[in-house]
Formats: C-alpha cells, structure tokens, sequence
C-alpha cells in the first residue's frame, strides 16, 4: 500500500510537471511565431505555468518530509530494539581504573560501583628445628631430633567484591581457598551510613574489631604474616563474627560497639550447634578443645589520632588502616586504640584486650607496638593432644614491638619481636611456657602494596607449642627453631 501511494504521488507529480512543460513550450512557441500579441493571454499563460510550479513544488516538499519522517521513524524502532538487547543502557556503567583500588565499574552518578579483587601470596618456606621431640597427638609432620623441610605452597588465595550501592551504603565479600583450607566465606557484611551523621552501622560476617594487627588487612602487612603472638589470641579465621557494630567516626575519633555471637563464630547458624571448636578455651589460640560453644559476645574498641589533623582530603585513620609502613603517607601520624572482646559459653568465658600504638612519619619511619591479653575462665577441662586445658581461671598476657624505615620508596628494611606467655598451670604438653618470636626482613614494592616482594628470617627462641604451618612455623616446643621466608604478594 505505501509503495502504491508513493506511486501515485509520483504519477501526479510527473503529470503536473508535464503540463508545466507543456505550457511552457506552447508559451514559446507562440512567441517564436509572433502570436503572442495579446498581452492577456500571455498573462494567463504564465499564471498558469506559475501555479502548475508552485504545485510541483509542495509535492516535492511534502514528499521530501514523509521521507525523513520515515526514515526517522525506522532509527528510533532500530535503537530501540538495541537499548533493549543491552543489560545496561549506554552510559548506564562506566568501567574505569583507580590506581588506589585497581579495576572498577560504576555508574556516571557515582551511587554504585562494583570491584573485583584477587589477593595472591605465593611462598617459598624453609625451616630448621634443632631438636624436635617425639609427636604427641596430631602434627604436621613426625620427625624427631634435627630437621629441615622446605617447599613451596600458595599460602593465600583470596577473592573479594567490594563497592557502594546507592547513598551511604557500602559492601565487602571475601572467599579464599588458602593453602591447607577448603574454599568458604570469610567475609560478607554491608555498612549503612546513617545520614549525614558521623554514625554508621555494619551487620552481616565480619573481623572481630578487637585487635588492630588482626584488622588490618593481609594485603597492608609488614612482614610475610602476622605475628605468633596474634595467631594465639586472634586465631586467623577464629577472628570472624557474625553480628552487627555500630560504628562512631568524627574528626580525630573512632568507636566500634559490636553485638555478635561469641568469638569464632564464623560461618555458624543462629542457635547453638555443640561445635567442639568454639569455646573460649579454643579462642585463647592453642588448639581445638571440647565444650559449649558461645552464647553471645560483645567488642568494644576505640582509637583516637593523637596526630594528624583531619581535612577534606585527608583522614589519619586511612593512613592507620591502610598498612604499618609510612609508604605514600602525606602526613605524621599517630594513633592510639583499646578494645575488648567478652564471649560467654555456658559457665565458661574469656575476656580478651589489648592496646596499641602506630606511627607512621612522611620521612619513612613506622613504628607499632600492642599489648595483647586473655582472661579465660574455664569451667571444664578439655583440649586435644599436646595440648590440653584444666579448669580454673588463667591470665594470658604478651606484646609485640614493630619498626620499619624506607630505605627508598621501593625498598623497606623492618625487624619486629613479640613475646606470648601462656600462663602455667592451665595447659599440659608445654616445655615451656613462654614463646618468642624475633623478625627481621626486607620489603621490595613494584607497584605500592598491590605486587611486591617480601623476605624475612624469623628465630623461635623457644620454639612453638603447636604447629602453624602457614607461618612456616612446626611444633617444638623448648628448642631453637629458625625460619626463611620468600613471598611474592599480588593484590589486585
């Protein structure tokens, strides 16, 4: 039908402009032949010619305009069928990279964004016990008298998703599938901003907020790992709660108050299950132990920036957060925290404490130090061999001094000691209560914290009650132990 109207139009046309044609040539004609005298008719003639004109053109004109109102027509049916094959309309997302985080996708208005991230450690251990007595119970490996092992193992294999979802609302969700572990959830947790106060409110699975070297993230340390001094009170994964803690950050301060269900309660349903592994007993960080699992925790921490003065493009506790090394700092800063974890399991419970220092200087120098301690009440005995726990009431304390300075903003020199005393008395199959640990090394940084080398010898003094192989650390408890650690770190 429109191909048929089309023609007629053109028939029309065509016919209006023969006549046209025609007109004019007899016009010419008749002047050619000297008939064109009568100036009236003349006249005519050329009115005629003028009006079969004037109607050629508006047929052009209104031809001219169907066809762009149909072509326009045809683009918009086009891009309407390609907005809605697209899961995002243009512009909808916009993928960038921030040198500071790394790969992330956001929307124009900035109200959501979405970041992948992968945090890859890969190790080379060697460690060299002087005298290893016979096995009691599980260990990782049964050898006695002198012994060396050295090997290669993927001591981290992290993924994450971090972002912000609309006005004021953050997210953050961490699997890993570490050396000697299988793969679950470490961490999943929203924080909700509250307005434009200094208050927020984070629920879900998260870092027991309680010790500062447990917070802050494994991509921001110093040496290859923690100390042994935090694996004992801070337990690696035993760390994790679930619960909600409202958070306080204005100018100089910050406060967390967390309700959550005891300590360890990591990837734990609502009611109490009888897990062998989650008394207080097992969270002072010796081993797994019999017993009821926790009824309920509370942790309280807070820390202030002695220096540092807050701006609107500067927050001392992102420099604090941010790792023990003044790598990048913009200013001096110095900050003091304190906190505590209360987690209650039946007539059993554990107090655990601490507090710390950090400074970290534009010139380079870092300096931490922490005191940790574990009040444990423990109503029943338990434990598992070699070490087992006897009922009563015992005072765990220990400290940690820490020291960086760099060299060059590539190259980091570092020595670090903590000291743990396991109070006697309340375990068995310790050959000595006390448990050293001195740390010295080196960082290389290729590109910030996101890929760098890491080199460092640790000496046990008193060797180890218990293994911690991810520390390269083997049990020998009383004797000489000493380990060499090379780690290539790709945080992305």
């Amino acid at each position: 039908m429109k191909r048929q109207r089309k023609s007629g139009r053109t028939s029309k046309r065509s016919q209006l402009l023969a006549a046209a044609i025609a007109a004019g040539l007899a016009l010419g004609a008749k002047a050619a032949l000297g008939q064109t005298s009568d100036q009236s008719e003349l006249s005519d003639l050329k009115a005629q010619i003028n009006a079969l004109q004037s109607k050629v053109n508006d047929l052009e004109a209104k031809q001219e305009q169907t066809a762009s109102q149909n072509l326009a027509a045809t683009r918009e049916v086009i891009e309407d069928a390609d907005h809605e094959s697209q899961l995002f309309p243009p512009g909808a997302l916009l993928s960038t990279y921030d040198p500071n985080v790394g790969f992330v996708i956001r929307s124009p208005d900035g109200l959501f964004s979405f970041h992948p991230g992968i945090l890859f450690d890969f190790r080379e251990l060697t460690t060299y016990r002087q005298e290893t007595p016979p096995p009691v119970g599980t260990t990782d490996t049964a050898k006695t008298g002198e012994d060396t092992e050295s090997g290669f193992d993927v001591s981290r294999m992290r993924l994450t998703f971090d972002g912000s979802y609309g006005k004021g609302l953050t997210y953050f969700v961490q699997f890993q599938d570490d050396q000697g572990t299988t793969f679950n959830l470490y961490d999943a947790y929203a924080t909700l901003r509250l307005g434009d106060s200094p208050f927020a409110v984070r629920f879900g699975q998260f870092k027991d907020p309680l010790y500062h070297e447990r917070m802050m993230s494994e991509v921001n340390l110093m040496a290859v790992d923690r100390t042994e001094l935090e694996s004992f009170f801070g337990g690696g994964q035993t760390s994790r709660v679930q619960g909600v803690d409202l958070i306080y950050s204005q100018d100089r301060l910050r406060t967390n108050l967390a309700i959550h269900d005891g300590y360890n309660s990591i990837n734990t349903k609502f009611f109490d299950t009888g897990s062998t592994s989650a008394s207080p007993a097992a969270a002072a960080g010796i081993s797994g132990t019999t017993g009821a699992p926790p009824d309920f925790g509370t942790t309280g921490r807070v820390e202030y920036a002695l220096i540092g003065q807050p701006t609107k493009t500067f927050n001392p506790f992102t420099e604090y957060d941010g790792g023990f090394t003044a790598l990048g700092d913009t200013q001096d800063i110095l900050v003091a925290g304190a906190g505590a974890d209360y987690t209650q399991a039946g007539a059993s419970y554990a107090l655990f404490h601490t507090v710390d220092v950090q400074y970290d200087s534009t010139c380079g120098l870092s300096l931490y130090g922490a005191y940790l301690g574990s009040y444990r009440h423990l109503d029943t005995a338990g434990g598992s061999a070699p070490i087992t726990y006897v009922a009563g009431s015992y005072y765990d304390p220990g400290f940690v001094a820490q020291a960086g300075y760099l060299l060059t903003p590539k190259i980091e020199p570092f020595v670090r000691y903590d000291y743990t005393y396991l109070q006697g008395g309340s375990t068995t199959g310790l050959n000595d209560q006390a448990v050293q640990e001195v740390t010295a090394g080196v960082n290389y940084y290729l590109y910030k914290q996101h890929a760098k080398f890491t080199l460092d010898g640790v000496w046990l003094p008193d060797g180890a009650p218990v293994d911690n192989d991810a520390f390269g650390i083997l049990q020998d408890s009383g004797h000489n132990e000493y380990i060499l650690r090379f780690q290539f770190q790709l945080a992305i």
